[in-house]
């Protein structure tokens, strides 16, 4: 495509900011945000310095989490559909919206005149983004290992354009991973205290708790912590939401590169983990096509256990932690997601 085009950027979830990040350094002085307020979302915008530019941000809340009624959740969204209407509306040269699964925006976009609306979703399970997204959005961004059989209701759409690969592959340095995993795990070997020698040569494993209340993972968590206490790795443990500090969640998906493995709940941690080639267990009964696509591209990183129940469980662990022994190749072939989508979106800028 030409030149940059005035755009309203929509952040749901920090994997968004990481995403449309190199986008919005590229894009337009006229281009305005919307922002979540998401304790991730707003530590990477204390930290945006250097990162994206400073434009005119809107902030506004989820209609989300484990403590919202239908009541509360459908007064949110109006109230959030409105506050986006005239935030909008306040900047007239506006000329397009991009959202990935924040569909709401998609309804103020199309009160306050604006002709392009982009609607991008790697997500097949979240239905009501998806048919607000049928209604409301006038191009609409898939991959094209969209699973049909989990939503197929873009299956005959003419709006849809496809992308290859996941969508970690447009942000993700695998460069700078290989150069943090060289400098750093050496180190953290040596500040993990061990009472047994013979536990000192213990893989070093990322562990991402994923603390649920989104629209759709409420049916995909699994309650896993009981099965790995006993386990024989020196596990460095975060949760999802808790990264406030400095750079912390800027920095989290180079980060996860330095370690021997990642062991998570999370589709995005699992996704980003593999793409920089670190053998990944994923414990979720979340089904994706971009999941299906990793698993056959990279058979020997992605390791997926779906079930609620433990039999069996230790026999995949057992898998996941031999090939982490076997982990020698970390030169990782991905595909070509981020030129795809520049023509798509418009043009990067690097940091």
């Amino acid at each position: 495509m030409g030149g940059p085009i005035p755009t309203c950027w929509v952040v749901d979830h920090p994997a968004h900011f990481q995403l449309f990040s190199p986008f919005i350094r590229g894009g337009h002085p006229d281009d305005i945000i919307i922002l979540t307020t998401r304790s991730e979302i707003q530590s990477m915008f204390r930290t945006r310095e250097g990162r994206i530019p400073h434009r005119p941000h809107l902030w506004v809340d989820r209609p989300v989490g484990h403590e919202i009624s239908r009541l509360n959740r459908f007064r949110i969204s109006r109230n959030r559909i409105k506050k986006v209407t005239n935030f909008l509306r306040s900047h007239p040269s506006i000329q397009r919206i991009i959202v990935k699964g924040a569909s709401l925006e998609l309804i103020s976009a199309k009160k306050a005149r604006i002709s392009e609306r982009v609607y991008i979703s790697d997500t097949e399970v979240n239905h009501i983004a998806h048919r607000i997204a049928k209604r409301y959005a006038t191009k609409i961004l898939l991959p094209k290992s969209w699973n049909n059989k989990i939503y197929s209701g873009f299956s005959s759409d003419s709006r849809v354009e496809r992308y290859s690969g996941i969508l970690p592959e447009v942000y993700l340095d695998i460069d700078a991973g290989k150069s943090v995993r060289n400098q750093a795990i050496s180190q953290i070997r040596k500040e993990i205290p061990s009472s047994e020698s013979s536990h000192s040569n213990a893989p070093v494993i990322f562990h991402r708790l994923i603390v649920g209340g989104g629209i759709h993972d409420k049916n995909e968590l699994i309650l896993y912590d009981a099965w790995i206490k006993n386990l024989q790795v020196h596990f460095v443990h975060t949760k999802e939401s808790a990264i406030e500090s400095t750079d912390g969640a800027w920095e989290l998906p180079i980060q996860i590169a330095m370690f021997d493995g990642v062991l998570t709940g999370s589709t995005t941690t699992a996704s980003e983990a593999v793409i920089h080639g670190v053998p990944t267990l994923l414990i979720s009964k979340a089904e994706r096509g971009f999941l299906d696509e990793i698993s056959q591209r990279f058979p020997k990183k992605l390791f997926r256990w779906r079930s609620s129940k433990k039999e069996g469980f230790d026999e995949t662990v057992e898998t996941w932690l031999n090939s982490i022994q076997e982990d020698l190749d970390r030169n990782m072939k991905i595909c070509s997601t981020r030129s795809e989508l520049q023509e798509i979106i418009g043009p990067i800028k690097e940091s």
